[in-house]
């Protein structure tokens, strides 16, 4: 989901003080989402975000590979496309996202791919970002580094544990009040989208025989 996280990264995080050893600080929790930041290396800054849905993990995998869909829950993602199908669990996506003024907008290239464990059934998702796979766009900013993954844990009853993290640097520069601005709302915004719009008929309803529920 770095479609809308990334906006989160447009400048230095000013945090308060760490409270848990490995660095994590818990920015925000809201309707069983809980959203966690902490300094990375150089420019990459990460994020996590814990939650539980009533999800089957098919429909998590189908929606995360409907990635013109992804404008309908992730926080400012403008339009997504599919770049080349590499297969039925892996594909190159592009995506645009909306930034605020004066910040310039993004426009993100990366590698999806989605697989399972045969003995736990965990989901594993993860997208890496492939700037030159495509040639840049003058009017956005090209993220140059991105790295975002989602594993999630099936539970009784159709539900499911999603543990989701992001580092990323992406390019360019942006005033500090727009990481302030953006720090909790987006993360916070789109899951709660995602828990929604993930119930849907057509994801529900989705075939994908390389997932076992």
């Amino acid at each position: 989901m770095l479609r809308f996280t990334l906006i989160l990264l447009l400048a230095d995080f000013s945090f308060a003080e760490l409270s848990a050893q490995d660095g994590w600080s818990l920015k925000e929790e809201e309707s069983g989402i809980r959203v966690y930041s902490r300094h990375g290396q150089a420019k990459n800054n990460e994020i996590k975000v814990e939650l539980t849905i009533s999800a089957k993990l098919s429909d998590i995998a189908a929606i995360l590979l409907d990635i013109p869909g992804y404008s309908e829950w992730s926080y400012n993602c403008q339009r997504s496309y599919v770049l080349k199908q590499l297969s039925k669990n892996e594909l190159y996506f592009y995506n645009e996202v909306k930034t605020v003024w004066p910040a310039s907008d993004r426009d993100v290239v990366a590698r999806l791919s989605i697989t399972q464990d045969s003995i736990t059934k965990n989901l594993f998702v993860r997208t890496v970002s492939d700037p030159h796979f495509i040639p840049e766009k003058k009017e956005f900013v090209r993220v140059p580094y991105s790295v975002e993954t989602w594993t999630v844990t099936p539970l009784h009853g159709e539900r499911a544990k999603i543990e989701y993290y992001l580092q990323i640097d992406p390019g360019g520069s942006a005033p500090s009040w727009l990481i302030n601005l953006f720090s909790t709302k987006a993360p916070l915004e789109s899951f709660k989208k995602f828990r929604v719009k993930v119930r849907q008929p057509k994801y529900q309803q989705a075939i994908l025989d390389f997932i076992r529920n």
